[in-house]
């Protein structure tokens, strides 16, 4: 029994904490992610050049929905290479002029209508090909020849692979490292997130996101240059005129914000 906290985090220096979520443990990870996302845009009009997650996030959906919405997705894909001990499918080419792939004895493996789905293709090699072939026992132990899934949005999964050796890449993983991941350390270890107070889904959220607002006010604290550690008594007094200050804008900016002001004595 347990819950998952999840942080929506903005990716400059100040860190600030700009949605959270907490789900059932049974939940898996890939699941809120782009509810959060594109909430997180609509709440605060944001439109990101790129999101970073780790691999659990990485799955065809979300990379593909985060694409086609021209945001880079920097997340790393599943390691195929390490799962087997056969080839790999990013040891075959495909040929997309041609719709078909070429493995890396040169043989070719053709779409199959019959075993695809609406989501996947299959392709597969002709027999007398895998039955021939030197490398058979290094690709496939299959009687019917060595075959192939290709997803419907293997071109966003391409263009993400692509991403990997560029330095962007490179760079947003270790900002989300160095950055995201120390706020649930400094959750747990200063704000006692490691054990919720209440019961319930609806009163844990609100738990958290008291807390994530606890950790973006310190960062506004010390943003202002306090050169002490602020007390309960301070930290209260700058949420209360950080909001006054927030109220004041909105009020002016909309004209409602009274030009002259009038004193009134009670007597």
């Amino acid at each position: 029994m347990g819950y998952h906290t999840h942080y929506v985090v903005d990716g400059g220096k100040a860190r600030i904490i700009l949605n959270v979520l907490v789900t059932p443990s049974e939940v898996m990870d890939n699941q809120p992610m782009l509810d959060l996302l594109w909430r997180t845009r609509f709440r605060w009009k944001l439109w990101p050049r790129h999101v970073t997650g780790d691999r659990k996030y990485g799955t065809e959906a979300n990379i593909a929905a985060i694409e086609r919405e021209h945001i880079h997705a920097y997340i790393p894909l599943p390691d195929h290479d390490h799962r087997t001990e056969f080839f790999s499918p990013e040891r075959f080419r495909y040929d997309a002029w041609r719709d078909i792939y070429i493995c890396p004895a040169g043989k070719e493996l053709h779409f199959v209508q019959g075993q695809s789905t609406d989501r996947q293709r299959r392709y597969r090699a002709y027999v007398k090909d895998c039955n021939a072939c030197p490398l058979k026992a290094q690709c496939t132990t299959n009687k019917q020849g060595r075959s192939l899934c290709r997803s419907v949005d293997e071109e966003y999964l391409d263009r993400v692979r692509a991403y990997q050796p560029t330095e962007a890449y490179k760079k947003a993983l270790r900002k989300r490292s160095v950055w995201v991941e120390p706020l649930f350390a400094e959750g747990k270890d200063w704000h006692g997130m490691r054990r919720l107070r209440l019961r319930e889904l609806k009163r844990v959220n609100c738990e958290a996101l008291m807390r994530a607002a606890g950790q973006n006010l310190k960062r506004l604290l010390k943003k202002r240059g306090g050169r002490h550690r602020p007390g309960p008594a301070e930290a209260i007094s700058a949420f209360f005129l950080a909001a006054f200050d927030w109220l004041a804008h909105t009020l002016r900016r909309r004209g409602l914000f009274p030009s002259r002001l009038v004193q009134i004595t009670q007597e």
